[in-house]
């Protein structure tokens, strides 16, 4: 085996055949830049799976007057529905971290850190071909953009979304120069990706 190539970033991901994890280890017991590989891989999706923001607890149903059955329907009823709500907002949730997990998963990848003096702390994951960009941000107030700056042209991508640390993942953002963070006018957090 010369290198792990694509393999460096499944395996970090737990995404390789069972059979090949000792073939696999072997190599990276004797494979200095495999290792980092696969460290930056687990690197980068430890700070994916803390993007997951946590399900929130179902709220209390105990009827506070007792032998009221109907008061009792009624906010068991309600609980449910909220209950419904909150686990249709973590699916989106899930499936939206899934198809950056995915694109990770599939695709060279590199990172950058975004340098603040905001009191930010984030980082762009980015295919090497430019098909995809995840951007994490801790810190950013609500309302932050994701800013592109690529040759000729400047693309606003989107609001950061979800609580600490909120996330964006863009699709095709191209050849980045550069991605800043934006908020209240100014720039947050800066970082120079290298394609």
């Amino acid at each position: 085996m010369n290198h792990l190539d694509d393999d460096a970033e499944l395996y970090a991901l737990g995404l390789t055949e069972p059979d090949r994890g000792p073939e696999i280890e072997a190599h990276l017991a004797g494979c200095e830049p495999c290792r980092a590989r696969v460290a930056a891989a687990e690197e980068a999706a430890a700070s994916l799976a803390a993007t997951l923001p946590p399900v929130p607890d179902a709220p209390a149903r105990r009827a506070w007057w007792p032998g009221l059955a109907a008061a009792a329907a009624v906010v068991f009823a309600a609980g449910a529905a909220f209950e419904a709500n909150a686990a249709r907002a973590a699916t989106g949730r899930l499936v939206a971290t899934d198809t950056a997990l995915l694109a990770i998963a599939g695709s060279h990848f590199g990172h950058t850190t975004l340098v603040s003096d905001r009191g930010v702390t984030a980082k762009a994951l980015y295919a090497r071909d430019g098909s995809w960009m995840y951007v994490i941000a801790r810190g950013a107030p609500p309302g932050t953009h994701v800013t592109l700056l690529r040759p000729h042209e400047v693309r606003d991508a989107g609001a950061i979304a979800g609580d600490a640390p909120a996330s964006l993942f863009v699709r095709d953002p191209g050849r980045v120069i550069e991605v800043d963070l934006v908020g209240g006018g100014r720039v947050l957090a800066r970082g120079k990706p290298a394609f």
